[in-house]
């Protein structure tokens, strides 16, 4: 004999409402990616971070917006001597030019600051 007919809606209720997952479904897909390695190699990976982070705790490195190098990169004798060999530079804006596109063009600017 024939296995007895599935009903149609039957199939369709079990598609819509799966059964909840139990704490082995929960573990199955966690580790199911995962290679042989991957809990030492986390494991090493947090001890690498912390271990930078108290390297530079220790060092007193900070993050700076200003641009500037690490103290440790500094050349001040270098840079001492460039500042006595070159003039000062004035740093300007150029706010309107009076008779453009002729060779008696003249230009009105703004001086902010001078900088060396």
């Amino acid at each position: 004999m024939a296995p007895a007919a599935v009903d149609d809606d039957d199939i369709l209720k079990d598609e819509k409402n799966p059964p909840p997952l139990d704490e082995d479904d929960i573990a199955l897909l966690k580790t199911y990616g995962l290679g042989p390695y991957s809990n030492s190699i986390k494991k090493e990976e947090k001890e690498i971070k912390d271990l930078a982070k108290k390297i530079n705790d220790l060092r007193g490195i900070k993050e700076s917006d200003t641009g500037l190098a690490a103290p440790s990169q500094w050349d001040l004798v270098s840079d001492k001597q460039m500042m006595q060999e070159e003039q000062p530079l004035q740093v300007a804006r150029c706010t309107k030019i009076i008779n453009p596109n002729t060779e008696d063009a003249k230009y009105v600017i703004n001086v902010k600051q001078i900088a060396k």
